[in-house]
């Protein structure tokens, strides 16, 4: 396809900036990565403390988890990724408590579980497991007593480094029944495939101004991630509704101001080699008309579209559909047993988005489209037919919907 000044479009290779050392938002990801096209062997190990002792087994612990977390990534990768969990059924007792394996972290300077906790893991399980068989470790610590996760570090035995990963690393105030940690677990792997955090670690930038009467923001969370957006709306917006649903048949109407898209964005499966170059439409010309397969189910068509607009920022425009994990996260409240369906894609269209491949972890290198670096954005952030934003000198529209793919028209201003 050619713009209209009659100059070619871009090879996908012209959209690949490099990036910053370690988890990046460019390429290539880091060297330690293991490949996340083939198998992945992740080794599983549970460790409690002696403070924090689990009272449920290990199976328990890992049906919350490993399932979602294996289906999730496998299904994003087109099927490219087999992951093969290689899980050791018994819990390995640290040998000193909690609080001596705490140390500072960059996340709002507080205190987490430091990699050393990992490596004591693998060493107390070096007799039963051979570590050179696998590409990375997984450490979950019992689920009713701590929350959250962390990620990167390694361990050294059967004469191999190991790259390590940690769910279950917030100490909680009370215990609590076990949740489920799928999501958090994909997530935190995906950090030892290379991917970077999307979401602030200074949460303050996020911080938004105390609404009135009806009104209330609606916070909108994409991808694995946590690229976020929040915008103003009514609590009577029929997007944000949901209905739960009581075991004695009674249902109750719902509000929810959280509207997750939990499909991974396209720029992400590009950089796991999940998508070929023949799906990345890279624009350099004056104008380009591109037809974009739903991100979800992309297929062999063209799912992607880049613009570049210097060696190290980019624009991106997606396709989502309300398939796949876009169409909601289902949801069962541990106490009333109340089952409900969280809205997600409350809208199909074109999301559109920033790259700063320059930015690191925690600094907002991903940005929706209108988003000036408060997540504030006029509304749910997905173009639909007919609608059109300007960004950094180019115009994007949405030119047609067949129900199947979106072609949107990108010009250059200028």
């Amino acid at each position: 396809m050619t713009g209209a000044s009659g100059e070619l479009a871009g090879i996908a290779a012209d959209c690949r900036p490099r990036g910053v050392e370690g988890v990046t938002a460019g390429f290539p990801l880091p060297h330690w990565a293991p490949s996340a096209v083939g198998t992945v062997r992740i080794g599983v190990l549970f460790m409690d403390f002696p403070d924090a002792q689990a009272a449920h087994t290990t199976e328990d612990e890992a049906a919350r988890g490993l399932p979602w977390a294996e289906q999730y990534l496998e299904a994003a990768s087109y099927g490219k990724l087999d992951v093969e969990f290689v899980p050791l059924h018994r819990w390995l007792r640290a040998e000193q408590e909690f609080a001596e394996y705490l140390g500072p972290t960059a996340i709002e300077d507080s205190e987490a579980l430091v990699t050393g906790a990992s490596a004591h893991a693998v060493a107390l399980a070096d007799d039963e497991v051979d570590f050179s068989t696998l590409d990375m470790v997984l450490t979950v610590f019992p689920g009713s007593h701590f929350s959250g996760g962390n990620a990167t570090g390694e361990a050294t035995a059967d004469g191999v480094t190991i790259t390590t990963t940690r769910v279950h690393t917030n100490e909680l105030e009370e215990p609590r029944q076990l949740a489920d940690w799928g999501s958090l677990g994909a997530h935190e792997i995906a950090h030892n495939l290379g991917l970077l955090d999307m979401y602030p670690y200074d949460f303050d930038r996020h911080t938004l101004p105390k609404l009135t009467g009806d009104a209330v923001w609606a916070f909108v969370d994409m991808g694995l991630m946590g690229l976020r957006a929040q915008f103003r709306t009514q609590s009577s917006d029929q997007r944000l509704q949901h209905v739960w649903r009581f075991p004695d048949a009674r249902t109750s109407a719902g509000t929810s101001a959280r509207l997750v898209l939990e499909e991974m964005l396209g720029w992400s499966r590009w950089q796991l080699g999940w998508l070929d170059p023949s799906q990345v439409h890279c624009d350099i010309g004056a104008q380009a008309i591109v037809s974009l397969a739903p991100i979800a189910e992309a297929g062999d068509a063209v799912a992607l579209a880049v613009v570049p607009l210097s060696a190290h920022e980019v624009i991106v425009v997606e396709s989502r559909r309300a398939v796949g994990y876009d169409t909601g996260s289902e949801w069962v409240d541990s106490y009333s047993n109340a089952r409900t369906t969280f809205p997600g894609l409350v809208s199909e269209g074109v999301l559109v988005y920033t790259v700063d491949t320059f930015i690191g972890s925690g600094d907002l290198p991903v940005k929706v489209a209108g988003d000036s670096g408060n997540s504030q954005v006029d509304d749910f952030p997905v173009l639909g037919l007919g609608e059109s934003l300007t960004l950094r000198d180019y115009t994007i529209t949405v030119t047609a919907d067949d129900g199947n793919t979106h072609t949107v028209s990108i010009t250059r201003n200028g």
